[in-house]
């Protein structure tokens, strides 16, 4: 028979009570760790709206006008201008003798002598008939009158056609020496100018252009007095100029795309011909799908949901904002049925 003092006794209760409080304390602490987990509000992250990127593309700078001269053959009188040098509307810029000209000239002035001759030929028989009249009898000059008159006659017209001609060749002569002149403002290029040569002259506005190409894919995106930023490809120059016109015609394409050109002014800060970076700013605003549940959008404002309706369009995976949503506000990435309209967010 086995027999316990009372000390022991007493430890061995003491343990028993204190393994059965352990228990309890660590039931109660699972249940409240349970309780706070199933009560405890979902994370939400939030999408922060920004405005859609600008389209950029590359472009060339050139004169809005270009207009290559009609140049006669010929020997040139007076070469005005040097290559690259800025001219006025109407400056004379060459004088050149037409060798066709000058031909024609040459072919006239021998119909004129012609007629000359004819004038004194008919100048003579005039004379002769009025001396023929002069001497004649009284019975014999009554028959000599037609004869005089018809004379005349002949004389005068002998005369007019000799006017004609000379009138003819006076023209000619006029046209022999042509001046060529500029048809606008701008800058001459100056080619083929060699000893003995005619030159060819082009005339460059002083207006230039941007000439640049949009996509069939951005083509809806862009319109006629959008602003547009253009800059030289180092950065130098830069401008902001505005769209003047969209062609709706394309001009090439790369690859099965189209490309369509538009135009933009640009000021005299850029060269002729030279290559640019062009800008195009977007104002759409566009949102992930994730942020649209229900057809409502969850504006965070004040750190409060506030329940937009979704006025967007549905574009290549994201949705276009129509209104309700500007750039810089705050919207939730996928909400869910348990989040209402005021509730604070991520408190």
């Amino acid at each position: 028979m086995i027999f316990f003092n009372n000390k022991k006794i007493t430890w061995i209760i003491f343990s028993v009570v204190l393994s059965l409080l352990l228990v309890v304390l660590g039931i109660n602490i699972f249940q409240k760790s349970q309780d706070q987990s199933n009560t405890k509000k979902p994370e939400y992250k939030l999408y922060k709206v920004m405005a859609t990127p600008p389209l950029t593309m590359s472009g060339k700078v050139q004169a809005d006008n270009t207009q290559t001269l009609s140049v006669p053959e010929g020997k040139v009188q007076a070469l005005n201008v040097k290559d690259g040098q800025s001219v006025k509307n109407g400056e004379i810029l060459l004088t050149v003798t037409s060798s066709s000209v000058q031909d024609d000239i040459t072919a006239q002035a021998d119909i004129v002598n012609k007629a000359n001759r004819a004038v004194n030929s008919a100048y003579n028989s005039a004379v002769s008939a009025q001396q023929a009249y002069n001497q004649a009898d009284d019975e014999t000059k009554s028959s000599l009158v037609d004869s005089i008159q018809q004379a005349q006659q002949a004389l005068n017209d002998a005369n007019a056609d000799l006017q004609d001609e000379q009138n003819k060749l006076a023209n000619l002569q006029n046209k022999l020496n042509v001046n060529v002149v500029a048809p606008f403002d701008g800058v001459v290029s100056v080619g083929n100018n060699n000893k003995g040569q005619v030159p060819t002259l082009t005339v460059n506005s002083a207006q230039k252009i941007l000439q640049s190409s949009i996509s069939e894919y951005d083509y809806q995106k862009v319109h006629v007095n959008d602003p547009i930023i253009i800059t030289g490809v180092d950065g130098v120059p830069s401008q902001q100029s505005n769209i003047n016109e969209i062609k709706q015609i394309p001009v090439s394409q790369g690859k099965g795309t189209s490309y369509y050109p538009f135009t933009a002014n640009v000021n005299n800060d850029f060269l002729y011909g030279q290559s640019v970076k062009v800008k195009i700013p977007q104002n759409e605003i566009k949102i992930p799908k994730s942020t649209v549940y229900k057809d409502n959008i969850y504006k965070v404002v004040k750190g409060k949901v506030e329940l937009i309706k979704a006025d967007v369009i549905d574009l290549d995976g994201s949705f276009i904002v129509k209104t309700g949503i500007s750039k810089g506000d705050q919207i939730v990435l996928k909400p869910d049925n348990k989040l209402k309209n005021g509730d604070k967010i991520n408190d």
